[in-house]
C-alpha cells in the first residue's frame, strides 16, 4: 500500500475503536452533557442579563458585547467583528478551546502506549511503514476528538435556535466557523499528545506525561504572559484562538499556519524517534 493508504486504514481503524469503546462512548457522553447544560447556564445568564439591561437601547447593547469581545480576544477589530455573533455561541467557543485539551489527553493517552504494552504495535508495523502508523495514530485522534466537539456544537446550535437566541441561520453560519476554529488548535495538541504517547510503554504513565506536558505548556504561557515574553506564549495552542477569529484573512491565516507548524514539527519529530525505536 501507499503511505496515504496506509494512514487512512489505520485512522479509520482508530476511529472504529474510539466510538466503540466503553472509554470513548463515555467521554462522547460526558462532553454532550457538559456541553448541553453549560449551554443552558449560558442561556439563563444571557436571559438574566437582558432583564437587568431592560429598555437599554440597542447602540448601547451592542456597545456591550464589542467590549466583552474585544476583553476576550484582546482586539478591538475582532470584538467589533463578532458583536454581531450570539454570545451564547462565543462563550461556548472559549469553553470549547479550554476544554479541548483534557479531552484530547484523556482520548489520546494510550493510542500508542497501549499498542506498546500489549506488543500489538508489532501487528502495525510489519504492515505499514512506522511513520503510517504513527501519522495515522495522530489522525483518528484528531478526527475522533473533532467529532466529538462537532457534536456537542451541533447540540448547542439547536439549543440557541429552540431558546430564541438566534435565528436558525446565524447559529448555523458562527456555530460553524467557530467549530472550524478549534481544528487547527486542536491538531497542535493532538499531534504533542500522540508524541508523548508513544515515549511510554504503560499507558497510566503516559497518561501523567500527558498532563504534564499539557501543564508545562500552559505554566510557559502564563510566564510570557506575566512577563509580556510573548516567544514562550508561541509554544502555547491556546494563544492562537484569537488569530483565528480575527476578521482580517492574513491575520486568521497566521493561526492556522502556527498551528499546522506546530503539529507538523512534534509529527515529524514522533515519527522520526518512532521509527528509531526497537518496538
Amino acid at each position: 500500500m501507499s503511505p496515504a493508504s496506509e494512514i487512512r486504514f489505520v485512522v479509520q481503524r482508530e476511529l472504529q475503536k474510539s466510538f466503540r469503546s466503553a472509554k470513548g462512548l463515555a467521554l462522547l457522553l460526558l462532553s454532550l452533557l457538559g456541553g448541553t447544560g453549560a449551554t443552558f447556564l449560558l442561556v439563563k445568564a444571557q436571559q438574566l442579563k437582558r432583564e437587568r439591561l431592560g429598555d437599554a437601547p440597542a447602540e448601547a447593547i451592542r456597545a456591550l458585547r464589542e467590549e466583552a469581545a474585544t476583553q476576550a480576544f484582546g482586539d478591538p477589530i475582532t470584538g467589533k467583528h463578532l458583536a454581531d455573533a450570539p454570545e451564547v455561541l462565543i462563550a461556548v467557543l472559549l469553553l470549547t478551546v479550554w476544554l479541548t485539551p483534557m479531552i484530547i489527553s484523556l482520548m489520546g493517552f494510550d493510542s500508542i502506549s497501549s499498542d506498546m504494552q500489549h506488543k500489538s504495535v508489532r501487528y502495525w508495523t510489519l504492515r505499514t511503514r512506522r511513520p503510517s502508523y504513527f501519522i495515522g495514530k495522530f489522525g483518528g485522534l484528531w478526527a475522533t476528538v473533532s467529532a466529538m466537539t462537532l457534536t456537542m456544537h451541533a447540540i448547542i446550535w439547536i439549543v440557541c435556535v429552540v431558546r430564541n437566541e438566534a435565528p436558525a441561520g446565524v447559529a448555523l453560519t458562527w456555530g460553524l466557523r467557530f467549530w472550524l476554529v478549534t481544528l487547527p488548535i486542536s491538531a497542535a495538541w493532538c499531534a504533542i499528545s500522540t508524541l508523548v504517547s508513544s515515549f511510554f510503554k504503560s499507558p497510566i504513565v503516559a497518561l501523567l506525561a500527558t498532563f504534564g506536558a499539557f501543564f508545562s505548556l500552559w505554566l510557559l504561557w502564563i510566564i510570557g504572559n506575566v512577563a509580556h515574553w510573548d516567544f514562550l506564549m508561541y509554544a502555547y495552542p491556546n494563544y492562537y484562538d484569537s488569530y483565528l477569529v480575527h476578521p482580517q484573512l492574513p491575520k486568521a491565516m497566521t493561526g492556522m499556519a502556527a498551528c499546522f507548524a506546530m503539529a507538523a514539527v512534534y509529527l515529524g519529530l514522533g515519527s522520526y524517534l518512532f521509527q528509531r525505536r526497537d518496538v
